[in-house]
């Protein structure tokens, strides 16, 4: 069984920031940041027509599968950038360090080079942050506390202790 992402608010609110900006000033329709298997950490934009859980979880796997590839062709280190050209939509996912990804998704009329700097700018600026997810992950979790479960089973007790 795996364990749910853990996140404080302040770093929640310092990716939230980030997101923000690199959406304003490119002009997207969504980004986000994932982690490797796809699990979502954060998310600005207005993406109604799209699950974007499903999308990190697809763009997690185009990030491994390319991986793949570099090492086919003889690549040191996996593909950091990916760019998918649609008819109305473009997709630019960015490797942040080897454990997360940024996504943008954007219209075909917004400028390529300008998600492509905005996006540099974000995922350096999201290095700090991701040392410090990762430090969290790396913490045991605590579950429950003696004193919720002490409490609970009182509760227990006396809602069902004259059955």
């Amino acid at each position: 069984m795996s364990r749910g992402l853990m996140i404080s608010p302040q770093l929640a609110d310092e990716v939230e920031h980030i997101l923000v900006e690199l959406e304003r000033k490119t002009g997207a329709t969504c980004v986000f940041l994932a982690d490797v298997s796809g699990q979502l950490i954060g998310r600005q934009g207005t993406a109604d027509f799209l699950d974007t859980t499903i999308f990190a979880a697809l763009a997690a796997g185009d990030m491994a599968a390319t991986a793949e590839m570099a090492t086919m062709v003889g690549e040191d280190r996996p593909f950091k950038i990916h760019l998918h050209e649609g008819k109305d939509y473009n997709v630019y996912l960015c490797a942040v360090e080897n454990s997360f990804l940024l996504a943008v998704i954007f219209r075909t009329t917004v400028q390529i080079g300008l998600v492509r700097l905005f996006s540099t700018r974000a995922a350096r600026a999201l290095l700090p942050l991701i040392e410090q997810f990762e430090t969290l992950q790396e913490q045991p979790a605590e579950i429950v506390s003696a004193d919720f479960g002490a409490t609970l089973a009182g509760e227990l007790e006396e809602a069902f202790g004259g059955l």
